[in-house]
Order: structure tokens, then sequence, then C-alpha cells
């Protein structure tokens, strides 16, 4: 039993990172429509194609 607990925390911090991961990536980048590339909110242009980034 305790090691099925120990299981379920782990699953739950791998999760619960994940989701702040995500989060965090989606708030701080925006993706490139033309390449998929991740650019900072604060470029104008993508860095990898040079597209505008709307």
């Amino acid at each position: 039993m305790e090691t099925l607990l120990g299981f379920a925390l782990l699953a739950a911090i791998l999760i619960v990172s994940a989701l702040i991961t995500n989060w965090f990536a989606r708030t701080m980048y925006n993706r490139c429509g033309n390449c998929g590339t991740l650019n900072a909110k604060r470029r104008s242009q993508c860095r990898a194609c040079e597209q505008e980034i709307r």
C-alpha cells in the first residue's frame, strides 16, 4: 500500500510540473505560424525564418 501511494505521489508531481511548464511556455513565448519556432513575446520577427509574428 505504501509503495502504491509513493507511485501516486510521483505521478502527481510529474503531471503538475508538466502543466506548469506548459503554462509558462504559453505565457512567455509565441509560436511562429510559418515554421513553428518558439519566440519570446518581445520579438516582432521569427528568429528562425524572420517572418513577421502576429
